[in-house]
This record gives structure tokens, C-alpha cells and sequence, in this order.
């Protein structure tokens, strides 16, 4: 008796475009990584240059795509181009697109007036990519709940953040030495300084906190927006705590993972939440986290219960009182978060593209 065929692997084509070193495009290129892996996927990686990259090149880009059963791509406007720019080379790549497509969508934010749902060129995005796209993908059910009304429903898919998998850290106290740091308490928020990370906050509650306690602001502006640095030093300067932060600037691998090994408290006081790529990171390095109470962030209760130290009101004091409770755990329980760990174990790459993969079947048969 001839022994059955196995099904042929579902061949998806993974569209890289985008900055390079952005948080969007690596995400991209770690889950076609992690897609690879899996024998029941054929990955065929598709690099169709940075965000100025010309309509030609999405074009190409779109015909080697015509191979794959379906295309997966990443979504967030400033990848595809500025404005209303980034819409139109979406459009034509859809339009030239001949297989059905995924989207992850990245940084969903809810509208700050009802003309935004409407007017603007993420709006306008999104309602194309709800159209033509067969599947859309975010990372919680708050962000699924963001696009209401802007999209059917009934085409997204939840799939969590994935957490990378992490080589062992360095020694703490020499980590803390190299940066400057011996002998200090350190609280780190990592990420680029942006208005929503809440690096005000974190520098107001500074001097709420014992004075062992340093802050590293570990990250930097986003190009052209050097003034938000600029802000966060005269800000220090005025609560007289400049000599309690650290800036980092950019963070390449060798940093991250010195401040990683240094960092007894992350902190995330977030003012608002779509997926944090920097909070993922926390996760895998099995830190204490303490973060806003968002919706977003009540989220990961679901699979590991008071992983993150939640806090509210969004208050400076309310903030200190968490960070200070956080430090005195690391104190008496050094070492990894158990919690955080257990979290970890739950969003490691194979299970998150597991998930993918439903998502793909889905797609790539029409369901």
C-alpha cells in the first residue's frame, strides 16, 4: 500500500520593506525567520528596499510575489512613505499583487477626533487594506477593537507580540559599572523617546524615589525630533535629578544587552499602547515591568495573571509607589521575574507563528 503524500508546504511570500534597523521591518524579517523554521512553511523573502524605494521596485517586488500561495506584509505608514505618498505605493502594490495578502498592522492607535477615522492617510489606509487584504492581523483585542467601524471585523485576527529568544546577559554589577552605574538602583525605560513612552512621568517621579535610585533613558529621538531629548535634559536640570539619568543615545545589541543586565525595574508608563517591541524585549530578558493600567497591558493577565505591575491614576506618585515596590521585590528575590519568565515561555516565536499559520491557511484558502 502506497504510504499517503504529505501536503506540500504553504508557501508564503514575506514582504520586507521599510528604514532599516526600524522596529516594523526587523519584526518582518524575525517572524519570516521564525516562519522558516517550520516545515510546513516554504518562506520566500521578498526585500523591496527602504521606505523611498521607487514603484518600480514594488512592482518587482509584487511579481516575485506571484509565486507564493499568499503574501504576508507589515503595515505602518512611515515605512511606505510619508502621508499620503506611503497610501499611494500601498495602493499599487495591492493593485499589482496577484496572491491574497496578510497584514500585520502596527502602531493602532485610536483616532484623536472622528475626522480621523475618515480624513487622514492612515484612515484611508486602513479602510484599503480592510478591503483588499484577506486577512489583518494585530497584536490585542484592544487594537482589534480600535478598528471598529473602519474595518469588517470579521477579517482580523488577534496574534500576540512574540518574544525573542535570549542569549545569557552579563553580570548585573558589571553592567552597572560599564554604564556608570555601581553601586545605584536602576530603572530603565528603553524605546525611542516619543511624547506616548511617557519619559516626563518617569523623570517626575524620579525625585519620589529613594536617592540609590538612578534612571536610564535608553533610547534615542526619532530622526529630525532631537528637541525631545533636549525637553527631557532641562526637564532633569529643573527637578535637580540631572546627575540620576542616563542617556544612552542609540542602542545598538552590545548596549541593549548591558542595559538589560543593569535594569532592576522596567519601566513603561505608557500614555497610550499599540504593541511595544520594547516591552516584548523586557519580557524575554524576564525583568520586572511596571506599566500603565491600558487595556493593552491588562492583556498579558490572560496568560501569565500579574506578570506586570500595573498602576493608576497616571500620576507621578502612583508611579514612584509601584517603581518603589518593584525595587524592593528585585531586592529581597534577585534575578529573573518568575511571572515575566512564565509570560516569556507563553510568546516564544514557534508558538506565536503557530498562530501565523492559521492565519496563512485561512488566508491562502479563502475561509
Amino acid at each position: 500500500m502506497t504510504a499517503p503524500r504529505s501536503a506540500a508546504p504553504l508557501r508564503v511570500a514575506f514582504l520586507h520593506l521599510g528604514r532599516d534597523g526600524g522596529g516594523v521591518p526587523r519584526y518582518g524579517r524575525i517572524l519570516a525567520e521564525g516562519a522558516s523554521a517550520d516545515s510546513s512553511i516554504e518562506v520566500v523573502d521578498i526585500d523591496a528596499g527602504g521606505r523611498d524605494a521607487g514603484l518600480g521596485a514594488l512592482r518587482r517586488a509584487a511579481g516575485e510575489a506571484g509565486t507564493a500561495d499568499l503574501i504576508q506584509l507589515q503595515w505602518k505608514l512611515t515605512d511606505w512613505g510619508s502621508g499620503w505618498r506611503g497610501v499611494a505605493r500601498l495602493g499599487w502594490f495591492l493593485f499589482w499583487a496577484r496572491r491574497p495578502v496578510v497584514a500585520t498592522l502596527h502602531d493602532v492607535y485610536a483616532p484623536n477626533r472622528r475626522r480621523g477615522r475618515w480624513l487622514g492617510p492612515d484612515a484611508w489606509a486602513l479602510r484599503l487594506l480592510g478591503w483588499r487584504a484577506r486577512r489583518l492581523v494585530v497584536h490585542a483585542d484592544e487594537e482589534r477593537r480600535r478598528l471598529g467601524g473602519m474595518v469588517r471585523t470579521g477579517k482580523v485576527r488577534v496574534v500576540p507580540h512574540f518574544v525573542e529568544g535570549r542569549p545569557p546577559l552579563p553580570d548585573p554589577a558589571e553592567a552597572r559599572r560599564q554604564l556608570g552605574l555601581a553601586g545605584r538602583r536602576v530603572v530603565t525605560l528603553l524605546g525611542f523617546i516619543t511624547e506616548r513612552k511617557g519619559h516626563r512621568l518617569l523623570l517626575d517621579a524620579l525625585p519620589l524615589l529613594a536617592p540609590d535610585v538612578s534612571v536610564v533613558v535608553a533610547g534615542s529621538p526619532i530622526a529630525g525630533r532631537d528637541f525631545r531629548r533636549r525637553e527631557l535634559e532641562t526637564q532633569a536640570a529643573e527637578l535637580g535629578v540631572t546627575d540620576r539619568v542616563l542617556f544612552t543615545g542609540f542602542v545598538g545589541d552590545d548596549m541593549l544587552s548591558r542595559v538589560l543586565a543593569a535594569t532592576e525595574v522596567a519601566a513603561c508608563p505608557f500614555k497610550d499602547l499599540s504593541a511595544s517591541g520594547s516591552l516584548s524585549t523586557w519580557i524575554s530578558a524576564g525583568t520586572r515591568i511596571v506599566a500603565s493600567d491600558l487595556p493593552a497591558i491588562r492583556e498579558y493577565d490572560n496568560l501569565s495573571r500579574g506578570a506586570i505591575n500595573r498602576f493608576a491614576p497616571r500620576t507621578a506618585k502612583a508611579l514612584a509607589a509601584a517603581l518603589a515596590a518593584a525595587l524592593a521585590d528585585a531586592a529581597t528575590h534577585p534575578g529573573p521575574d518568575p511571572k515575566i519568565q512564565h509570560l516569556a515561555a507563553e510568546l516564544t516565536l514557534p508558538r506565536i507563528v503557530a498562530r501565523y499559520a492559521n492565519v496563512w491557511r485561512e488566508a491562502a484558502a479563502g475561509r
